[in-house]
């Protein structure tokens, strides 16, 4: 095959690639074989097969690909990106990590590589230097819509939420056609009290998507604390027409109804949405969660607050937002503390979502489960004291100490757990000879 031909299939394989077909993409890379080309072209043919294998689900076979070329251009950064950005996919966050970094060590001016290492410590919390790596690609000439749209969510999470509306409408300046993100604003502001901006975040979104969900759920909560009932039922009249089914509309019609303080009805409505079997998906059953704590936790219920943080356990929904409202409901306020962030293992039980890394169980059962947690502590030992004991009162077994990650500084704020991840990695015990980490 002639030089041109080999070119003008690869950019077109990477076209389908960036248009979201990764199927005609790997078709039309099929065309060529790969073991007939070398150097740049063998790399470039091969990264694409293995981005193209991965979204299409097929990790294993994208990994053994890139092992394979890996032993063949071992200092090529394009190949050890492309290796991060499908590690990350299936999330083996560490491998991820170091792939990345090994390949910006090798060209530091790869702008691509600098912004999938900057969303893999995004995943990882470690957000000042998800940041600094989102700002290095923008200098460099990174899509700077993407970047933005991922800086504003970071900042979002670290809780720089001035600088997160600031980045958020330089990217919708630049895509103003983006509802997803508009309805992004109008929460941020929402949340900052700021209710006639975020009313006219949901408008724009509203002309782009009348039909979302999203919008007339986070509208229709703006508006109760607004205190704007008549917007606020209105909102719920457009939510129950587009998601009968859901338990949202009925949580917002909770909301509204403890506004009005109908407080016996709005518990009524929280425990009949908590009786369900079953949710669309795993969002919507946190939402409901969350929702729920933030009620029962305003209204004192604290034996209510403890059963339903049980119950998200078993349900592998204890966020953020559900811990922070059980926090201020049950914990001690403090002047300062520190959040803390580590991994804890302990015995393997059905109902975890499983993660399994290259590096993962060797058995088909599991013996053992990693999972990140975080807490809120005056010190690290009452960190992993609060952790162990919540995962024994759990019913948990054998929890360990396993790997300490990270601390920031905290004041005015409540001791307790902070959040566990839903996922945790299956893993074999430990050799006899390595013990566990201790705190």
């Amino acid at each position: 095959m002639e030089p041109e031909d080999v070119d003008s299939i690869l950019d077109q394989a990477n076209r389908l690639l960036e248009a979201g077909k990764p199927r005609e993409s790997l078709e039309c890379l099929d065309a060529v074989r790969g073991e007939t080309l070398s150097g740049e072209d063998r790399i470039e043919w091969g990264s694409l097969r293995a981005w193209a294998l991965s979204e299409l689900g097929r990790d294993d076979e994208a990994l053994a690909l890139l092992d394979d070329l890996l032993e063949e251009f071992p200092q090529s950064a394009h190949l050890l990106g492309t290796l991060g950005v499908v590690l990350s996919n299936n999330n083996e966050l560490d491998d991820a990590r170091e792939a990345l970094e090994e390949a910006v060590a090798l060209d530091p001016r790869d702008e691509v590589a600098l912004a999938n290492l900057a969303f893999v410590y995004e995943k990882l919390r470690d957000y000042e230097r998800a940041l600094e790596l989102y700002d290095r690609a923008l200098a460099l000439g990174a899509d700077i819509d993407w970047i933005l749209q991922r800086k504003a969510a970071t900042l979002t999470e670290s809780g720089r939420y001035a600088e997160a509306k600031t980045t958020l409408r330089r990217y919708l300046s630049l895509v103003p056609d983006d509802a997803s993100q508009w309805i992004a604003l109008g929460i941020l502001h929402s949340d900052d009290r700021e209710y006639r901006e975020a009313f006219e975040c949901y408008r724009q979104a509203e002309k782009l998507d009348p039909e979302s969900a999203a919008l007339r759920l986070n509208w229709g909560v703006t508006a109760v604390r607004a205190g704007k009932l008549r917007t606020a039922r209105r909102q719920l009249t457009h939510l129950k027409r587009i998601e009968p089914r859901s338990s949202r509309w009925r949580l917002l019609q909770a909301f509204i109804l403890e506004e009005q303080k109908r407080l016996r009805t709005a518990l009524s409505i929280y425990e009949r949405v908590l009786a369900r079997r079953r949710f669309a998906d795993h969002a919507e059953l946190t939402y409901a969660y969350e929702m729920a704590m933030d009620f029962f936790a305003r209204h004192k219920l604290r034996r209510r607050c403890q059963r339903l943080l049980a119950q998200a356990y078993r349900a592998n929904a204890c966020t953020v937002e559900l811990c922070e409202a059980y926090r201020e409901a049950t914990g001690p306020h403090v002047a300062e503390a520190y959040w803390y962030s580590f991994f804890v293992e302990v015995d393997y039980r059905p109902g975890v979502i499983e993660l399994r890394g290259r590096n993962g169980a060797s058995t088909d059962t599991p013996l053992r489960v990693v999972r990140n947690c975080q807490v809120v502590a005056r010190d690290p030992d009452e960190a992993v004291d609060l952790v162990l004991s919540f995962l024994h009162r759990m019913g948990e077994t054998n929890a360990t100490l396993r790997e300490f990650v990270g601390q920031e500084p905290l004041e005015d704020t409540y001791l307790g757990l902070y959040e566990l991840e839903p996922d945790g990695f299956v893993s074999d015990p430990p050799p006899p000879d390595e013990p566990s980490a201790s705190p």
